[in-house]
């Protein structure tokens, strides 16, 4: 699980590079998703719940894939996505932000290592009482996808550029 989570993270993050005007050739592996990617109405175990954990949230669209329900919605004025169970238990919450909505203690740990490196874009996974922040730096060189868990950090991937 934590293996896809992390590859579907990535793969996110490499969809949004493909958006900002980065010239970098990057190679993935196909991956299939299975599931109904439709819109969906949700049963009310996962409604209640979602309206306790997010009470002010809005525009939210659902979707069932693979006998899960995943919600994109915006909460803060940031964008978010969360995945639930059949039973309303939420399984992790997803936080897109940018470099100044991150967390100042998050920031330092990145910035003390790769100064001289631009963020470029940040997710934060909360799951099972965890906060990952998954971030993307960049130089003229290179992208580095880092991993940020309390005051650990770690380099889980490195994308050169052309």
């Amino acid at each position: 699980m934590k293996k896809q989570l992390l590859m579907l993270l990535f793969s996110g993050f490499v969809s949004l590079l493909g958006m900002n005007s980065i010239s970098a050739q990057i190679s993935l592996p196909e991956v299939t998703i299975s599931g109904n990617l439709s819109k969906t109405v949700v049963n009310d175990q996962v409604t209640s719940s979602f309206s306790r954990l997010f009470k002010d949230a809005e525009a939210p669209q659902w979707f069932e894939v693979n006998k899960r329900y995943v919600v994109n919605f915006i909460y803060n004025d940031q964008r978010n996505r969360a995945v639930f169970t059949k039973g309303g238990q939420m399984v992790y919450h997803l936080i897109y932000a940018n470099e100044n909505e991150m967390p100042t203690d998050i920031r330092s740990i990145v910035k003390s290592k790769y100064y001289d490196y631009a963020i470029i874009s940040t997710i934060m996974v909360n799951q099972d009482g965890r906060n990952i922040w998954v971030i993307n730096v960049e130089d003229k060189a290179k992208i580095l996808v880092l991993r940020v868990e309390g005051a650990e950090m770690s380099i889980i991937d490195t994308i050169k550029k052309t």
